[in-house]
């Protein structure tokens, strides 16, 4: 998401006055209640459903870890509401210069927020997930990502789903697919295979079927 919407963001003609506000539109559609597709909704959303889902679990062990992984949620949703800020400007420029100005703005703020984001996922790949390893078995890990998709609004959960599953490897398909099979429950395994037929590169997925005994 974060790579297209760069994408997006660099080839915008921000002169045109159209064109801005789609682009504004995308970006920050109902960000206050994050209850919208656009990406920034849903870094916003994915933050709040961790720390419901992930970090209270752990809390117990590693109360160190989930203090550090807080305070880079808030400075995420910090930086996320300070682009919204920019975005409101970009709606309210009234010339070509002007909306070139804010656009130009907004695509280095979209890149100073994408850098910590990305900064902040190898972050919690290098701190938290090696203590969930080390604390909870397979069988709990799968329950608790079981329960954190099963609790994300049906809507979202789908959106996230379509830029998910076509962005892993083989390999990360497999084991998703395996544990799904294994752990259930049922209604999500079809769920995720109904989306996988529809995403994923046939190959890879006949492939996965395969390998993932579905």
């Amino acid at each position: 998401m974060i790579y297209d919407l760069g994408r997006r963001l660099q080839t915008t003609d921000f002169s045109d006055p159209v064109a801005g506000t789609e682009m504004v539109k995308s970006l920050r559609e109902n960000l206050e209640l994050a209850t919208g597709n656009c990406v920034l909704c849903l870094l916003y959303a994915h933050s709040k459903h961790e720390e419901v889902d992930f970090f209270r679990p752990l809390q117990p062990i590693d109360p160190d870890v989930v203090a550090l992984m807080m305070k880079e949620h808030a400075e995420v949703g910090q930086r996320i509401r300070s682009f919204a800020k920019t975005c409101e400007e970009l709606s309210l420029a009234d010339t070509p210069a002007r909306r070139i100005e804010v656009g130009d703005r907004l695509s280095l703020e979209a890149n100073d927020l994408f850098a910590y984001y990305l900064q902040h996922m190898n972050n919690e790949e290098a701190t938290m997930v090696p203590v969930m390893w080390e604390h909870f078995t397979d069988s709990q890990l799968r329950k608790i990502r079981a329960d954190y998709h099963l609790r994300t609004p049906p809507r979202r959960f789908e959106v996230w789903m379509r830029w998910t599953l076509p962005a892993l490897n083989l390999n990360e398909l497999v084991v998703l697919f395996r544990g799904l099979k294994e752990d259930g429950p049922p209604e999500l395994l079809e769920h995720f295979s109904r989306l996988a037929v529809e995403t994923v590169d046939p190959d890879r997925w006949s492939a996965t079927k395969e390998r993932a005994g579905l």
